[in-house]
């Protein structure tokens, strides 16, 4: 790294690093608001959701959904013949980011 005059009360290192500072700041800002933002538009305000809203949320198929069932992925419960999903547990699965994706 190459020395430039600067015009602040500080070496270049210390410049730098709290640059770095600022920016990790900033992303994990973003990040935060893009995962709230993700669920709070996304994700319906019920507590059980349905097969084709999880669907939705994670943009993929019924067979994609029912296989990551197979390969216990993703939790469900049956009430009768229909298929719910906790809309906790779809949170928790947004906020751990993308395991689900490893197919």
């Amino acid at each position: 790294m190459t020395e430039f005059p600067m015009m602040v009360p500080m070496t270049q290192t210390e410049f730098w690093d709290k640059m770095q500072s600022v920016v990790e700041k900033v992303v994990e800002a973003k990040l935060t608001t893009a995962t709230s933002s993700i669920s709070a538009t996304l994700i319906p305000e019920k507590a059980l959701l349905k097969a084709s809203e999880v669907c939705t949320i994670f943009q993929i198929s019924k067979p994609t959904l029912y296989e990551w069932l197979k390969q216990k992925k993703i939790a469900s419960f049956k009430i009768q013949s229909r298929r719910y999903f906790s809309r906790q547990d779809i949170e928790a699965i947004i906020r751990q980011g993308n395991k689900l994706s490893n197919l």
